[in-house]
């Protein structure tokens, strides 16, 4: 102890910051002097916190601003969303006419112009205004905004990258071209071919042409496009006018016309990169899937099955209509540094939390086909934890685990590794499960696209027509492997057992009832999520029958007892419904009661925001502890709950909750994925939200869904 006092304090910093935070921790538990020195070192302490919320850091040491800077920046962030209170100001969006496709990334926000076809003609952006790390006063004069036109392009769907200065186009190809889409990368300030892109005018071919038969465009649209650094993924759901499923992913950076790309006959519903190497995808059967794959740099190939997870069983009868998938940013990607802009952290690559939406209808039987819809939510590291797992055993080498990090102090963050096993969810891999025969799909499988039409959110309508000139076409050579690929990957036998829901749903995910918005992405970033309520209208489960009362849903602990008299529900909607209009927003509250339910008018809503962050719990559970000393008192049951000023209200769940089947499921649902949880007692004018590390977009919707104005709020 005493050699350690004599190093002087600015060598000893710069040994200790060399550790991780796990190795942090243990030098602060060998004496008071090392753990003073952690403690009043800013520099260790900002890696100490971006340990606890799960983040990474951005910026190099040696750049502006200051670790003292970012150390503020990240609590008060932080500290905002565990307290609505003290968020800063509202900003309004001065929007533009406004189309379907919309884009939220990198501090930025985007929509389609449609002209009088309803083709996007231009994506507006706005830069949105933040609390930067130097001030709390955003400089709302500086912020930028600006139009690109999309000339003769038909887009079908666009994403975008701020930080790699990326704007990704989904264009139906011209009819001389040999595949059914392009994929066109831009700059996303200048509109012109991105000067990194591995083509000479940026544009990648995607799907190649079976025949010379010319697709009508009305059986197409229904695309997914993703962007995790020099990656580029797009799912086709419905392929040449049938049910099968086409993904493909290139590395746009490096690897020209190469590609590993797969097919489906029966069909993907939806995807989702986990790592560089890694993605995810669910099957229409109720299963996830995933996936390893070799980056596309030098060759193409055919991504390899590693596991398999079912969904629970459905009732006889009963099929999925429509399975999404939504995490934000995209899991397994850090920005390169010198493309982060004002950005000081990033949320580490493998923890997101993902949000699943079901739709479940029965499509035999007399009536109308009613949908009913569930979402649950689960982080994405049990994915790549049982990735790891599976490889491991193929090469017989050992596995180990790294512990979860997250407490409050360093003696209760060390401590945490060993004595939070009720907190901290260990995340079942296939290794330490029992597995099930892996059951192929039949080639006849029944898809819901084959008895209605694709989901209204992907369907965008646009006439072929004489397009911009198209680049030079790859090599035959290059389109008879691309071919060859897309057709070999359609009668390829996975050899992989899959895991029954029972042995790893119920520990890893948290279902909750849905409530059908205008919106079918969940607002969510890292591993938190937002959503707007109305508590004075509560989501309660629809009924399996049109007529029968509610039965009042015991998955949501924020949900109050509801009095034995209460009104019968409306009935579920119907795939019709949804199809033609079923989202339509109501602006005159006064013809609410004769409208369902599922229809969002714009009123004035709390926000939610729940948290599923093990260090969350830990430091809602002391809270909770503080706030009971205080008068407080704690909640009973399922959860525990305090208020603090009357302001906000805040929950931490960590037992297991039981959504109702209504008939749909064979059982009951049980989930356990702890979470916290704040509702703000403020309210706001908003239908839809959407947010990022630090804002929160209040979206106001007018009918048919149609944006009718957004809020910034900042934290």
């Amino acid at each position: 102890m005493d050699r350690s006092k004599k190093l002087p304090v600015e060598l000893l910093c710069g040994v200790l910051c060399l550790l991780d935070a796990m190795d942090i921790l243990r030098c602060g538990s060998v004496n008071r002097y090392f753990r003073s020195v952690i403690r009043e070192s800013s520099r260790l302490q900002f890696t100490l916190e971006l340990a606890k919320h799960r983040m990474v850091s951005l910026l190099p040491s040696a750049v502006l601003p200051p670790f003292s800077t970012r150390l503020k920046l990240l609590r008060e962030r932080e500290r905002n969303w565990l307290s609505p209170h003290l968020w800063g100001p509202l900003h309004k969006l001065s929007l533009p006419p406004t189309g379907t496709v919309y884009e939220f990334a990198g501090g930025y926000y985007a929509n389609g112009r449609e002209d009088d076809s309803k083709i996007t003609s231009g994506i507006s952006f706005f830069e949105l205004p933040s609390m930067g790390p130097d001030s709390r006063d955003p400089d709302l004069d500086s912020l930028k905004t600006w139009t690109h036109s999309m000339g003769g392009l038909k887009i079908v769907d666009f994403t975008m990258d701020p930080p790699q200065d990326l704007l990704v186009l989904v264009a139906l190809a011209p009819p001389q071209c040999e595949s059914v889409y392009q994929i066109h990368l831009r700059s996303f300030t200048t509109n012109e071919p991105h000067p990194e892109s591995s083509l000479p005018m940026g544009i990648l071919p995607c799907l190649p042409k079976i025949t010379d038969h010319l697709v009508p465009l009305e059986t197409t649209g229904a695309v997914r496009i993703q962007v995790a650094g020099d990656l580029v993924a797009l799912l086709v759901k419905e392929v040449h006018d049938s049910v099968s499923a086409h993904l493909q992913i290139f590395n746009w950076r490096h690897g020209s016309h190469h590609s590993c790309s797969m097919a489906r006959m029966a069909g993907i519903e939806d995807f989702t990169f986990l790592s560089d190497s890694a993605f995810l995808i669910v099957r229409p059967s109720g299963r996830f899937e995933c996936y390893s794959f070799i980056n596309p740099i030098s060759s193409s190939s055919i991504p390899k099955l590693v596991s398999s997870y079912s969904l629970p069983a459905l009732q006889d009868g009963f099929m999925y209509w429509y399975i999404c998938m939504s995490s934000n940013p995209s899991p397994g990607h850090v920005p390169r540094r010198e493309n982060t802009g004002s950005r000081v952290y990033y949320p580490t690559p493998d923890e997101r939390v993902l949000a699943c939406c079901l739709y479940i209808f029965k499509p035999t039987g007399p009536g109308d086909h009613h949908v009913h819809s569930f979402v649950f939510f689960l982080n994405t590291k049990m994915f790549l934890d049982s990735a790891t797992d599976s490889q491991n055993r193929i090469e017989t080498s050992p596995t180990t685990t790294t512990p979860h990090f997250g407490q409050t102090s360093l003696h209760t963050l060390s401590a945490s590794f060993s004595s939070a096993p009720s907190i901290m969810r260990t995340y079942q891999s296939p290794s330490q499960l029992d597995f099930q025969p892996f059951q192929p799909l039949a080639e006849h499988f029944l898809h819901p696209y084959q008895l209605f039409s694709p989901h209204p959110s992907f369907f965008i309508p646009v006439n072929i027509q004489q397009q911009a000139p198209f680049p030079p076409p790859p090599t035959q050579a290059v389109l008879d492997r691309s071919h060859e690929i897309h057709v070999r990957s359609l009668i390829s036998a996975p050899d992989v057992r899959t895991v029954p829901w029972d042995e790893w749903g119920p520990e890893n995910t948290r279902w909750f009832d849905e409530a059908l918005s205008t919106d079918w992405q969940h607002a969510l970033y890292g591993l938190k999520t937002v959503e707007c309520i109305d508590p004075d209208n509560p989501p309660r489960p629809v009924p399996t029958d049109p007529g029968d009362g509610f039965d009042y849903d015991v998955a949501d602990p924020a949900d109050e007892q509801t009095p034995a008299d209460a009104p019968a529900a409306p009935a579920p909607p119907t795939v019709a419904d949804l199809l033609t209009g079923g989202f339509d927003v109501v602006d005159d509250e006064n013809t609410m009661d004769n409208i369902s339910r599922r229809r969002l008018r714009p009123v004035k809503r709390n926000l939610r925001i729940r948290d599923y962050n093990p260090f969350a719990l830990r430091l809602g559970s002391q809270e909770t502890v503080n706030a009971t000393e205080e008068g407080c008192g704690k909640g009973k049951g399922k959860a525990e709950e305090f208020a603090s000023d009357s302001l906000w209200t805040r929950r931490v769940v960590t037992t297991s909750s039981t959504t109702p089947s209504r008939g749909v499921f064979i059982a009951d649902i049980v989930s356990s994925l702890p979470y916290s949880e704040v509702v703000s007692k403020e309210k706001y004018n908003v239908t839809d939200v959407m947010m990022d590390d630090c804002r929160v977009l209040l979206m106001q919707r007018g009918k048919g869904g149609r944006l009718k104005g957004i809020d910034v709020q900042m934290m």
